[in-house]
């Protein structure tokens, strides 16, 4: 099996980066075989000719577009590849349940033999269209749905018609994140206070793939009477403030998690703080995501904020590294200099004993 991936997005779009390298470590296992990036495009008819191209080499064509984009690109390909569209039932069951649906009745829009890949709320649906062994995926290209589309509908259906094994998309989402987070905790050679919450077992077990990880970050006490007051944003940057602190540390952090809410969503704060300032962010799962798919979403979050906080600190004066705790490579020299200082005064200590005896006996 041949897989082509191309993507229509903005080159500005910040989640790229991490979207491209996870969809290839992915397809490369779904296939395989050494997996090529997508191509990207920044407009749609830029892209047909490759896609044309594609229909000729690869069994599985799979085409991303991101929200700006999307209506677009499924307008121009369903028109370039004479594909009927009507409004889906399916994706239309799950939009009637939002206020003012009839503004988003251009989402229904898809082929008329497709097979539909609705979320619970039926915005920006995948879909695939199958001729003999060859397949065209249309899919939303964010992080919010990339990876939730592909593992519950796109991934089985691949199963299901080519016998490919299912991927782990966790696994590369989170090994793209570790990447990122090792690379920055080598240039910075910083230290980093996690209080320890109940989120750190998941930190813990991702954290395996970061050589020296523990070399790095150290856990301190955390009470859940820490948590008790709610969601108070002064209480959840202290948390982080306090895990620095319990080691002299210049970076803390803290990743707190809420009771679901009365939609039934996952919530999560992390909180990270660089001894001057501190940074905050609120995620909430979607319906469609299971608590392990969105703790993989939260540590890969977690990873990718700790290696920019580490990237982008503020430089130290003389006066915030008076309170520091010195590194390991300090200890070292403090201890050389305790030894060379120890030893020089036992050799005084032996010199002036034996100067007094050969005096006395004199």
């Amino acid at each position: 099996m041949k897989i082509k991936s191309i993507v229509f997005t903005d080159e500005n779009n910040p989640s790229y980066g991490k979207l491209e390298a996870v969809i290839t470590a992915s397809l490369t296992s779904l296939t395989g075989q050494d997996g090529q990036p997508p191509s990207a495009y920044s407009n749609v008819f830029s892209g047909l000719t490759e896609i044309a191209g594609a229909l000729k080499t690869s069994n599985v064509i799979m085409i991303f577009a991101d929200d700006k984009m999307y209506h677009e690109a499924k307008r121009n390909i369903c028109r370039a590849f004479k594909f009927e569209m009507l409004h889906n039932e399916l994706v239309l069951e799950k939009l009637r349940a939002m206020r003012n649906n009839e503004r988003y009745m251009v989402h229904a829009l898809l082929p008329k033999n497709a097979t539909p890949f609705p979320l619970s709320d039926g915005l920006f649906p995948g879909f695939a269209i199958r001729s003999k062994s060859q397949c065209i995926f249309f899919l939303p290209f964010s992080e919010d749905r990339t990876f939730i589309t592909m593992k519950k509908y796109v991934f089985p259906y691949i199963q299901r018609v080519y016998g490919a094994r299912l991927p782990s998309f966790n696994e590369y989402e989170t090994a793209y994140a570790a990447a990122v987070l090792e690379e920055q905790l080598y240039a910075s050679g910083e230290h980093v206070a996690i209080a320890n919450t109940s989120i750190c077992k998941y930190i813990a077990h991702a954290a395996k793939r970061i050589e020296y990880f523990n070399d790095y970050i150290s856990y301190a006490p955390y009470s859940d009477k820490d948590a008790e007051k709610g969601r108070d944003t002064s209480l959840r940057k202290l948390s982080a403030v306090k895990a620095a602190r319990y080691y002299e540390y210049r970076f803390g952090a803290s990743v707190i998690e809420d009771e679901l809410d009365i939609y039934g969503h996952y919530n999560v704060t992390i909180i990270i703080s660089n001894g001057k300032t501190a940074t905050i962010r609120t995620l909430s799962s979607i319906a469609d995501e299971s608590h392990e798919d969105f703790m993989c979403t939260v540590v890969t979050e977690f990873f990718l904020m700790l290696a920019h906080e580490l990237e982008n600190a503020p430089e130290l004066t003389k006066e915030d590294k008076k309170y520091l705790k010195p590194t390991s490579t300090i200890h070292g020299i403090r201890l050389f200099i305790y030894l060379v200082l120890f030893a020089t005064s036992f050799f005084l200590t032996y010199v002036a004993i034996s100067f007094s005896n050969s005096s006395f006996f004199a």
